[in-house]
């Protein structure tokens, strides 16, 4: 049950429910607090703005009684009356009260001091704590009201009715506000965990080996943004996982092959078909040759996607690297009948980079080009001067590329013929690794090939630095 508790607490649904009843609470509190400490304020002005009006107005009254009778003698027995008519018709209660049922007692003085009238039949008795306002008649001071206490002092218990009644109803439409507020509390937080819950799941799914999963985007926000971002990475693990798959039975294949010929060479061998001449014993050693190379090539490439392939950078003059290995491939390009012609630019910018790794894109480029090149055709390899670097191209005239297989030209065990065999595509590995060294050394690789019905023909770009971005010593 513990276990099952923490969990339950755990989860993002009620911490956040928690935090936003936390909140509201607060919220609440606080406006109450302050709606009461207001609401107090503003009846104590109120009340004591009133009282001041009530009281000029009694002492306005009792002036101009004085100013009729021309003396104080009728007072003491009209002083109710006075007091009532100092009252509007909204007060009279209010004044009512001050005479009798909050016991405030007054007094009327004359000019000096003597005591005219009373609202206690006791006029003997002396005042305590009394408030003076003094009555003047055609500006000479006739009199003074005097009052016992505080004015305020009979609206206390006004103030505490009022007062109690302002904080009930604060506290019942700060719960009913609360009680909304949960509930949009509660419908944003539901959607705000559902779809965390659906990538929770689908995560668990691809954990599982289910690459197929993919989330609803349901919104255009972050947690949209994160469910997108959840697909494109479950597509990109699918994808990878089927180059995996793919890999590894290409390489099956590739390997299947030539030591299928030589298991057969063997066997015929044994069985008397073939005699172990040198020139059986020949093809024996031309399928293991294939087999090194393309054991080599899968090395390579590996290190390459590893990050581990050795580059020895160093001052490197392109120009006669590119010679050197034209003149490796003049001799099969005759026997092919093709044209092979190199254009440099001179002076060449000199490039910092491995020279052994720099021969082997060279190598693979003429050598695909050769491979994809018919008879009487012709391949062009050009070195000029770029910005802060060299270009490379190498162009032939053969079938080209068609726009579909361009994407895929750079991948692994891709070939654009797939009726081809290793003999005459290649290992399909070639074109692989001299992205990854062209990469390897801060450049780039593009293939190109125009559409059907224009020039024949595929064009290879890269680009070269004068030195890699990063100085790095392995690709």
């Amino acid at each position: 049950m513990q276990p099952y508790l923490s969990h339950l607490f755990s989860r993002l649904w009620f911490r956040l429910m928690g935090a936003f009843v936390l909140i509201i609470s607060l919220v609440i509190l606080v406006t109450v607090i302050l709606t009461r400490q207001g609401t107090d304020t503003q009846f104590a002005h109120f009340m004591v703005n009133g009282q001041m009006i009530r009281t000029s107005r009694l002492v306005q009254n009792l002036a101009a009684f004085y100013q009729r009778q021309q003396s104080w003698t009728e007072l003491d027995a009209q002083l109710d009356q006075v007091l009532l008519e100092a009252s509007d018709g909204t007060m009279n209660s209010m004044f009512q009260g001050m005479m009798g049922m909050y016991n405030n007692r007054m007094q009327v003085v004359d000019a000096e001091g003597r005591l005219v009238a009373d609202t206690e039949e006791d006029t003997g008795s002396p005042l305590s704590a009394v408030q003076r306002w003094p009555i003047f008649v055609d500006e000479a001071e006739v009199g003074s009201l005097v009052v016992e206490g505080a004015m305020m002092g009979h609206t206390m218990l006004d103030g505490d009715i009022l007062l109690r009644g302002v904080t009930r109803a604060a506290i019942v439409a700060g719960s009913i506000a609360g009680i909304v507020a949960l509930l949009m509390a509660g419908l944003l937080v539901r959607q705000i965990t559902r779809p965390v819950a659906g990538l929770v799941q689908a995560s668990r799914n691809i954990a599982d080996g289910d690459l197929t999963t993919r989330v609803a985007i349901r919104s255009n926000d972050e947690l949209g943004e994160l469910a997108k971002t959840f697909n494109q990475m479950a597509s990109s693990l699918e994808r990878q996982e089927r180059v995996r798959r793919a890999l590894i039975a290409d390489v099956a294949h590739e390997l299947r092959t030539p030591l299928t010929g030589i298991q057969g060479t063997i066997e015929a061998f044994q069985d008397g078909v073939f005699a172990p001449t040198a020139e059986n014993f020949a093809i024996i050693h031309k399928e293991i040759l294939l087999l090194n190379r393309l054991i080599e090539d899968l090395r390579t490439l590996a290190n390459a996607d590893a990050g581990t392939l050795p580059l020895h950078f160093a001052p490197v003059d392109l120009a006669a690297l590119a010679q050197q290995q034209v003149a490796a491939f003049h001799y099969q390009a005759r026997e092919q009948q093709i044209d092979l012609q190199v254009t440099i630019d001179h002076p060449l910018t000199q490039i910092s980079g491995d020279e052994e790794r720099l021969g082997q894109i060279f190598i693979n480029l003429l050598d695909n080009a050769l491979r994809h090149t018919p008879a009487e055709g012709a391949i062009q390899l050009s070195l000029v001067n770029a910005t802060d670097g060299v270009e490379i191209r190498v162009r032939d005239n053969g079938a080209g590329i068609p726009p579909a297989a361009l994407p895929h030209i750079f991948e692994r065990f891709y070939r654009v013929d797939p009726t081809r065999n290793r003999e005459t595509g290649g290992s399909g590995l070639g074109l692989t690794i001299t992205r990854q060294l062209v990469e390897g050394h801060g450049g780039w690789i593009t293939a190109n090939s125009p559409p059907p019905g224009a020039t024949k023909g595929t064009e290879f770009c890269l680009f070269l630095p004068v030195a890699p971005a990063q100085g790095g010593q392995s690709c």
